[in-house]
């Protein structure tokens, strides 16, 4: 922690030229030894030393200031300082001598770490009047002056929002996670179901104890069964920890990522872990410039794992420790740490970034914003133009007049999880759930899946769920279960999802989800029972089915109540139904191999005829199928255009450079290597000079796709795929490709398929992708 009255640091800790040595047992000693040990910044055991001489002389008015001092700066009994401090006040002397043991008078300080000291025990008023007592009295010097102004303003602050505290209620997670040793730094799955902290227990890896009597830090993990019980703390993995220490920073929504903090001989540096299904694997570096010769303490990933957050004291930033960002480049590697900037730090420190799951609220501590003493919690987001909002306290008694750093919520933001040296705990320091009934929910989904196998069998390995958006073909992620068959993933609103269920890389179980345009928060729930006769794990079938949803249009995407349905099936009957007043009607039956066609109408207003068929399917699958009542489509930047040429290209970036792709009949990826050198190489240059638009058409056949619910999406996916390869190769090329402008435009062209899909001659035209760059 920054240390803020700087003639302290100068004054008190200007004596390690005294050499250690272990105290024979007189007060002269015991104090040099303690005052060696300040110097050090060791305060527990300079503590047992101070407490030796004042056993011998508890009337010095020194020795009570340097326990008072040490209690001040300990983890968790900063409340003991405030006596010993007192008393230090009978006697104060201007010609204070630090480094002598017969000096029985306490320094000026003592009476600004008294109001410290009161400040700490909630004793605002007394706390102002030794503030106000030591301004006037001591301080000479502008940059005392600013840090005592600092504090006051902090014991102010601390006393309006202790007077209006918000409604909380506090739990301490009880005996299966804390123990009589310190359990912190806790981090949570996004179902909540898994807990990740660390621990100073004598169980852990290395098992010895430090100079200060503590042991080693180790990660440990816990899981909470139905019955919402915590299982006994385990070691999350052999991978991970180490006879030194190894502390748990955050984890990813979907719990497949853990980062963590390991102290590299001083260097402390942070690292990320990956769930393979069955263990975590060794430590990892992120790369870039994340890890430095400095101190990196603390990291998070968004929800999409396409941004870090991360705490450095790197120089060139706005104070001690600050956050920095880093975005994943198209190639999968970490941009140039950037500082967020001054909305966010100051010249004091921040640490503990968490990301929000819905990826624009992020949550931190910092010593510099207004807060109630030391580091409090605070919130900002990240607002339509990239910028930080002013962060705002969270209150009393997320926060305290203490140190409060770490703090993680739930998806819905209704609980927080963190740990706390308060009175009453287990141990030096307890995990505690904080609830928030006031809080506003957050409008994101939360799907939580279950495997389940029968008879409880074992869960079959190299289970994957690759989750994919439906429209776009972008796989969204892969998700490996826990040991209990469990997985869970942040789905972001109006889009429509496909999730594979696969074992070995054969998918045994396929199924549609749309996520509405809620605006509150929301939870699906699946789960999936394995056939325990079937090796491969294939599920019992459900046959094919169609889930079918109306909305008004495809930019407002609000549900339409009550529309009437006609679903046609090629050579067969029409199927009418109606949607309900979510617009929605689910687990209608297909057959499989079918050609079929679905349209809505309300009120006289019909929507565009949707395509859509079963061919190849085998098995179990759930179809989503979502209907437009307004199909009228505007051109964005970057955005899926069908059959719309309003396009403006910039003229500037000189003559236009082409390329075709073409596909053949279940051929993947066909392209003429010298043009696409060509291409990429002209797209570079553009970008040095100016804007580009790289204009990509993309086509399919009308021949059925079994990878995808239309061939509309599947034009879509190549166009998108397209799309991030020209991104690629024009970063690996030393282009800028942010300065790109893509116009994506899909469709479906050529002959109606006539169940001959060998005809490559006249189908195979209709399947490419065009770029046309100017």
């Amino acid at each position: 922690m920054k240390k803020y009255c700087l003639l302290v640091i100068v004054v008190l800790f200007g004596i390690n030229t005294i050499k250690a040595q272990l105290p024979s047992g007189s007060y002269s000693d015991y104090f040099k030894e303690g005052m060696f040990l300040l110097g050090e910044e060791n305060y527990d055991v300079a503590l047992r030393n101070f407490l030796e001489a004042y056993k011998k002389d508890s009337s010095s008015a020194n020795i009570n200031f340097n326990v008072g001092f040490c209690y001040l700066n300990s983890t968790n009994n900063k409340g003991l300082a405030e006596g010993f401090l007192a008393k230090s006040l009978k006697d104060i002397s201007k010609n204070y001598q630090i480094d002598n043991p017969n000096e029985k008078s306490a320094p000026p300080l003592a009476v600004f770490y008294y109001g410290k000291a009161l400040h700490i025990n909630y004793k605002f008023d007394e706390a102002q009047i030794q503030y106000d007592n030591f301004l006037n009295t001591y301080a000479k010097d502008k940059a005392t002056k600013d840090d005592v102004a600092y504090f006051k303003a902090q014991n102010e602050f601390a006393k309006e929002l202790v007077a209006a505290p918000i409604n909380v209620k506090i739990q301490n997670l009880g005996d299966s996670i804390n123990s009589e040793f310190p359990d912190y730094s806790p981090v949570l799955s996004a179902d909540e179901s898994s807990l990740i902290y660390t621990t100073r227990r004598n169980t852990g890896t290395g098992g010895e104890r430090l100079q200060d009597g503590q042991y080693y830090e180790d990660i440990v993990i816990s899981h909470k069964d139905a019955n919402g019980v915590w299982s006994t703390p385990k070691s999350v993995s052999q991978n991970i920890n180490t006879a030194g220490h190894d502390a748990s920073i955050n984890l990813t929504a979907d719990g497949q990522t853990l980062i963590a903090f390991r102290d590299d001989s001083g260097d402390g540096n942070v690292y990320f872990s990956t769930w393979d299904g069955k263990d975590w694997s060794p430590l990892q570096s992120f790369g870039s410039d994340i890890n430095s010769k400095y101190w990196e303490s603390h990291a998070c990933l968004s929800a999409d794992n396409n941004t870090l957050y991360f705490v450095s004291d790197r120089p060139g930033g706005y104070g001690g420790r600050d956050i920095y960002r880093c975005v994943k480049l198209p190639n999968g590697a970490w941009s140039k740490a950037l500082n967020v900037g001054p909305t966010v730090n100051t010249k004091y420190d921040e640490d503990g970034p968490y990301i929000h799951p819905d990826g624009v609220t992020l949550i931190f501590a910092s010593s510099g914003h207004k807060s109630m003493g030391g580091f409090d919690i605070f919130f900002t987001t990240i607002e339509e133009d990239k910028k930080f909002a002013e962060p705002v306290n969270m209150g009393y008694p997320i926060n305290t007049t203490d140190d409060d750093v770490f703090f993680v919520t739930s998806p819905d933001g209704k609980r927080g999880y963190f740990s706390s040296a308060t009175d009453g705990g287990k141990g030096a320091k307890d995990i505690y759930m904080m609830s928030i009934p006031d809080a506003k929910e957050k409008p994101l989904v939360l799907f939580k899946g279950a495997i389940l196998t029968e008879n409880g069998q074992k869960l079959p390995d190299d289970i994957l769920i690759v989750v994919t958006n439906k429209e776009t073909g972008e796989v969204v992620g892969n998700y490996r279960p826990k040991e209990n068959g469990t997985f869970a993933t942040i789905l972001a609103p109006n889009k429509n999802y496909t999730f594979s269920y696969q074992i070995k890389g054969q998918e045994f179980y396929n199924e549609d989800i749309y996520v509405s345009s809620d605006l509150a928060y929301q939870e699906i729930k699946k789960e999936i029972n394995l056939d325990p006769v079937n090796l491969l794990g294939s599920t019992k079938s459900k046959g094919i089915v169609l889930n079918t949803v109306v909305l008004n249009n495809a930019k407002d995407k609000q549900p339409v109540a009550n529309a009437k349905i006609t679903l046609t099936q090629k050579g067969g009957t029409d199927t009418n139904f109606d949607v309900d007043a979510n617009g929605k009607k689910d687990a209608t039956p297909l057959e499989a191999d079918k050609l079929y066609t679905l349209v809505a109408e309300v009120n006289g207003k019909k929507s565009k005829v949707s395509s859509f068929n079963t061919v190849g399917i085998k098995g179990s699958k759930s179809i989503t199928q979502v209907l437009y009542l307004d199909d009228s489509q505007v051109a964005v930047k970057g955005g899926d255009n069908a059959d719309n040429t309003d396009y403006k290209p910039n003229v500037a970036c000189g003559s236009p450079v082409k390329f075709k792709q073409n596909f053949g009949y279940n051929v993947n990826d066909i392209e003429e290597k010298k043009d696409w050198e060509v291409l990429v190489n002209a797209i570079v240059s553009k970008t040095k000079e100016c804007n580009p638009t790289v204009k990509i058409m993309s086509s399919a056949s009308q021949v059925p796709t079994r990878s995808f619910n239309s061939n509309k999406e599947l034009a879509k996916s190549r166009a998108s795929k397209m799309e991030d390869k020209i991104k690629a190769a024009v970063t690996a090329k030393g282009g800028d490709a942010s300065k790109i402008n893509f116009v994506k435009i899909s469709a479906v062209r050529g002959p109606v398929y006539e169940s001959d899909y060998k005809n490559t001659k006249k189908y195979g035209p209709f399947q490419y992708v065009r770029v046309i760059a100017r």
